[in-house]
């Protein structure tokens, strides 16, 4: 699904330089030990160097404090905060390591200045989050580098033709994994900050591994998770600002495209688990519980339930499931079929969110489900859990 404006323009320090810098004064008198964050560590070749902290605003670099690291590379700092953030953590030339860290926290950190991105961080569940993402993210780029070394090494060769047909389909592979990886991320932590970073996560210059167009349902949904605890955040704000622009946008260019009540379903047809072809009008003449889900996602799973629930009740009034699928991975999608015992209807094109009906039903989310009668009309959209009961109970009931 393509946006009118570039979601990636968002000034998230994590991925922009800033030429203005402030300084951030915290009356530190009569201050409670839960706002002290004491930062203790080792960064081994440091010795003698200049450790600088500095927190990372949505448009710049708040530096906190300093210290020098003693002959063995020790380092200890301590300064007062009342919010969770990331920190920019500067050492040796151009070395960095960014930390999210909450107030009270009291952190050991171990690091290397010949070896960037090797490094230990404990007592700081955000910092270790960041840590297992980077250490994914580097393994990620440098297998792509490689890539990139061989390209340019057999460019001249008379079999690069065939040789390059080969590469594309390493790079293809491999961004593909670290995709499914950030996703996964996403959808396990997204109770922390630290899913901003996957979100902006680049390949390189240029390169996303969320593109603000194609993927406006992870921005989406990434936004909708952090905006129920971090609505303060800054950068947080930015993103709610900008997906809340970009379906605006959306809804201007197709506005007679956007799902109403009262409106007949799009009809759509895709395939079952067995191969047969379903359509939506095939159900006509019952109510349709439209649900939009997928095996790997955590978050439509835990829905499953409510649906179970709705089937059990009014099953036997007239009352029909389809669950068209997100999944391109056949076996995952009917694994979690088998799991979660989905004993209704289901369908997918196995094509993620390149599938059709996506684009027919404006699905930038998972899950979503709506309601149709038995004339094929939009009853409801948006419903969820306990909304879903109450809804159907008030149909089946008056």
């Amino acid at each position: 699904m393509r946006t009118l404006i570039t979601l990636f323009l968002i000034t998230f320090i994590l991925y922009t330089s800033v030429s203005c810098n402030r300084t951030r004064s915290i009356d530190e008198g009569a201050v409670s030990n839960e706002l002290q964050l004491q930062l203790k560590g080792v960064i081994k070749g440091c010795s003698g160097e200049e450790i600088i902290i500095e927190e990372m605003g949505a448009r710049e670099y708040i530096p906190l404090d300093t210290a020098i690291c003693d002959a063995t590379g020790a380092f200890d700092i301590s300064f007062v905060t009342d919010h969770t953030a990331f920190y920019v953590l500067r050492f040796g030339k151009s070395e960095y390591i960014t930390l999210l860290m909450e107030p009270g926290e009291s952190v050991e950190f171990v690091g290397s200045s010949e070896q960037l991105g090797g490094y230990n961080v404990k007592g700081s569940p955000g910092s270790d989050l960041l840590l297992t993402l980077n250490i994914e993210h580097k393994r990620t780029l440098e297998a792509l580098g490689e890539i990139t070394r061989k390209n340019m090494e057999y460019v001249t060769s008379p079999d690069y033709p065939v040789m390059k047909l080969e590469f594309d389909r390493q790079f293809d592979s491999i961004t593909a994994q670290f995709r499914a990886y950030s996703l996964q991320y996403i959808e396990e932590n997204k109770g922390s900050l630290a899913i901003l970073v996957a979100l902006y996560n680049l390949y390189g210059q240029g390169l996303p591994v969320f593109d603000p167009g194609e993927d406006l349902y992870v921005y989406s949904f990434v936004d909708s998770v952090l905006m129920v605890n971090y609505s303060d955040f800054e950068a947080v704000q930015l993103l709610h600002a900008q997906v809340t622009e970009s379906k605006r946008q959306i809804d201007e260019k197709h506005p007679l495209e956007k799902l109403q009540k009262g409106k007949i379903a799009p009809d759509f047809v895709s395939s079952r688990p067995d191969g047969e072809e379903l359509a939506l009008s095939d159900l006509s003449g019952n109510y349709v519980l439209l649900n939009f889900w997928a095996g790997w996602s955590q978050l439509s799973r835990e829905e499953n339930p409510a649906l179970h629930k709705a089937l059990d009740t009014y099953g036997d009034r007239n009352l029909k499931i389809l669950q068209v699928s997100l999944d391109d991975n056949r076996q995952v999608w009917l694994d979690a079929i088998k799991k979660d015992q989905l004993k209704w209807n289901h369908v997918s094109d196995l094509k993620r969110w390149d599938t059709p009906v996506v684009d027919l039903y404006h699905v930038d989310r998972i899950p979503f489900t709506l309601l149709i009668d038995p004339k094929g009309r939009i009853m409801e959209t948006n419903l969820f859990g306990d909304e879903l009961l109450k809804e159907l109970e008030l149909i089946f009931t008056y």
